[in-house]
């Protein structure tokens, strides 16, 4: 379930709507379609997946259709052939925000990092737009997978600079070396303008 709300940018309760039925994955790639009920923006949207999320999602899938057949059987009633359209994907329950303050105890993860922040549910957008930050991911393209309605917010409050590789980017930048006719010009250059100026300022 966290891995699911670090990988697509959901909310909490945008993961708890979604049934089976709203899960896509007969085109190229596949999707997770959110009603506009369901949406903090109310228009609806198509939340694309990574491949392996939405094979974890299918096996998921599998797993809950196998369950359901078993007890099936047990009660001697028709076998279905697949899930009904309005199962839920996950049972997030009522209470997660309490189930995950106790795997981060579990885990040994403070409730609150070296700059008093607090990490709730809420935080996994901004590892996911983190994340896509460090990919380079274009400010436009990662404004939309957070479905956000202005780019500032997506940069400034969803954007942990201290997870960026701000080195790594200075390694990118020209070496800008001289070469051995570069160094006589500059060095020309100098010696020419040098009386120059203080003739000038004398």
């Amino acid at each position: 379930m966290y891995r699911a709300l670090a990988l697509t940018g959901l909310r909490k309760g945008e993961l708890a709507s979604l049934t089976v039925g709203q899960l896509d994955f007969d085109g190229p790639a596949a999707y997770a379609i959110l009603n506009a009920a369901d949406e903090k923006n109310r228009q609806g949207s198509s939340i694309p997946l990574r491949s392996d999320l939405a094979t974890e999602f299918s096996s998921w899938i599998e797993e809950m259709l196998s369950g359901l057949q078993d007890d099936a059987r047990r009660s001697r009633k028709p076998i279905p052939a697949r899930l009904p359209a309005s199962t839920p994907l996950f049972d997030v329950p009522s209470g997660l925000t309490r189930v995950f303050d106790r795997d981060l105890a579990a885990a040994g993860i403070p409730k609150r990092d070296e700059r008093d922040r607090v990490v709730d549910i809420h935080a996994l957008r901004v590892t996911f737009r983190t994340h896509l930050c460090a990919a380079h991911v274009p400010l436009r393209t990662a404004q939309a997978a957070m479905r956000h309605s202005k780019p500032e917010l997506t940069a400034n409050i969803y954007t942990d600079p201290k997870l960026l590789d701000v080195a790594g980017a200075i390694e990118t930048l020209p070496a800008l070396s001289l070469t051995p006719t570069d160094a006589t010009t500059i060095a020309t250059t100098a010696a020419t303008v040098g009386p120059t100026r203080r003739r000038a300022t004398s």
